[in-house]
């Protein structure tokens, strides 16, 4: 067996806003082939449908070091690994595609990620996880959670955007046994898409009996890259011609993207609609991902106890845990973060100038806490704004600006 994929464990570029950062692919390239997808070119992905396959035994090896040898293996995603931060299993491709059935690549892995109950969060469009031997191994480790990801869940819609994926119906089913079992699972209602997903409540109504605990909401954002799929379905439908008026998008990072003012109408409806139903509700656009009701927002593991030590040190934290109040640097900075270099693992474009040779992660979130034209910036949030402040320290001190607060102010978590 040919092992070819040699990037399967790292740190996303996300690390500035996510509470789960740390990724683990045990495939580059996915059959579903979702035409919305921002991996499909990304992360060592290419255009070509060529699958590369990671090696279970590399990747069983590194955990295994980092926790039995700290002192010696001292990366950024060894510390991950040895301070036992969740870890999202699919964060590129999905780990129970087609192929899985052959490889078993990701069955092996978790098999021994179970073992040691390291806390996981599997993202996947795939039925596979149902079958009795992932089941099983599935069932030994309470600090899971299973979240499946839907644009709709007609079957008829999916195939227009995600026509090699699994369909809705078979998905819902999977979730029920998952749920059945034990396991605990969450929706991802990423992409929501206006004029083709289903309205709001009808969405809601019918994942609320499958036992999932939480539904993590998103708009579509449209890759920049060629994809002509995904636009010539613009061009069908009236209602999504949106995102061609330079008025009501922007371009966020490799994304148009909806402005916030119109997407956060649609996420306070899920999240009204979330809760008449005893549902945790997550919204992970980012300028919006304050009005999740935990702050691990896409997948809600915080939630749960065991799952707390998702990673904090990010803007979307300070953001969350200041809900009308003045968001300062210190509620922060104690959080724990690595110390090692985080370079390798940031896009060239979008690297700063190294400090003793080089970054590391601390570096990165001084540098967009204080620029204020980085995209990452806590003035990227919808409603907060910098008014010249700064603190003992010389951080700047941000502040809310408009009457949203009193409709989402919510507790941390």
């Amino acid at each position: 067996m040919k092992y070819d994929y040699n990037n399967p464990l790292s740190i996303t570029s996300q690390f500035t806003f996510c509470g789960l950062p740390f990724r683990l692919d045990t495939y580059a390239s996915c059959a579903f082939n979702c035409s919305y997808c921002f991996a499909r070119l990304r992360g060592g992905n290419i255009a070509s449908k060529k699958l590369r396959v990671a090696s279970p035994y590399s990747i069983i090896t590194r955990f295994k070091n980092s926790i039995g040898f700290p002192e010696t293996n001292t990366g950024v995603v060894s510390e991950f690994i040895q301070n036992r931060m969740p870890v999202h299993f699919g964060g590129m491709s999905d780990p129970f595609q087609p192929a899985e059935k052959h490889y078993q690549v990701s069955l092996k892995v978790l098999e021994y990620l179970c073992k040691i109950e390291y806390p996981i969060v599997i993202s996947t469009k795939s039925t596979l996880v149902s079958d009795p031997l992932y089941l099983k191994v599935l069932q030994s480790n309470p600090n899971i959670v299973v979240q499946f990801s839907f644009s709709s869940l007609r079957d008829e819609v999916s195939m227009l955007v995600e026509p090699y994926s699994t369909n809705p119906s078979e998905l819902q089913r999977t979730i029920e046994t998952l749920s059945k079992n034990n396991i605990r699972t969450a929706i991802r209602w990423q992409p929501y898409i206006v004029g083709v997903s289903e309205s709001v409540p009808e969405f809601v109504k019918g994942v609320s009996s499958l036992g999932a605990f939480h539904i993590g909401f998103e708009h579509l954002k449209m890759p920049v890259e060629k994809n002509a799929h995904l636009w010539k379905k613009v061009n069908e439908y009236k209602d999504i011609q949106i995102y061609k008026d330079k008025a009501k998008t922007k371009i966020d990072g490799r994304e148009i993207v909806l402005k916030p003012e119109y997407k956060i109408a649609a996420a306070l409806e899920v999240k009204s609609e979330c809760h008449k139903r005893s549902m945790n509700f997550g919204c992970a656009d980012n300028e919006i991902q304050y009005l999740s009701d935990n702050s691990c927002c896409c997948s809600g593991i915080d939630y749960f106890p065991e799952h707390s030590n998702f990673y904090k040190y990010t803007m979307s934290y300070a953001v969350k845990c200041s809900m009308g109040e003045k968001i300062k640097f210190s509620t922060i900075s104690s959080e724990w973060h690595p110390k090692g270099s985080i370079d390798k693992h940031i896009n060239s474009d979008s690297r700063i100038t190294a400090v003793n040779g080089h970054n590391t992660v601390s570096n990165y979130i001084v540098d967009r806490w204080q620029r204020l034209n980085s995209r990452f910036n806590p003035t990227s949030f919808y409603g907060v704004e910098y008014y010249g402040e700064k603190d003992q320290h010389g951080f700047n001190v941000y502040e809310w600006n408009n009457g949203l607060i009193d409709v989402i102010k919510l507790p941390c978590k």
